[in-house]
């Protein structure tokens, strides 16, 4: 995964994020702040474009995803597990809708 990928760590360096990757408290806590920042702020273009396509993606069944869909929905789960904050029941979604994707490809 690259920065772009995990908008999270944009601006730390390596030793920072592997600081917090060490201590998850700390991760967690760090993804909370920074969506509450995203949160007070206006969309980009390019966010809300992304937040319709989570929608439409939303709308459809896992048997109509597209091969490319199904990996585009696995890896945000993945950047949702890495950031951290999740639940016990969120955390058993994620890991299982990646595991339904993976299986999906056999």
């Amino acid at each position: 995964m690259t920065n772009e990928d995990m908008p999270w760590v944009i601006g730390l360096t390596d030793e920072e994020v592997q600081e917090l990757r060490k201590n998850k408290q700390e991760l967690t806590q760090y993804g909370k702040e920074k969506i509450r920042e995203r949160m007070n702020k206006e969309p980009t273009h390019e966010e809300m474009l992304s937040i319709a396509e989570r929608r439409e993606l939303a709308n459809k069944t896992f048997e109509e995803l597209t091969k490319d869909e199904k990996i585009k929905l696995a890896l945000e789960e993945l950047a949702a597990i890495v950031m951290g904050g999740q639940d016990g029941e969120e955390y058993y979604n994620s890991i299982k809708f990646i595991k339904d994707v993976l299986e999906s490809f056999k």
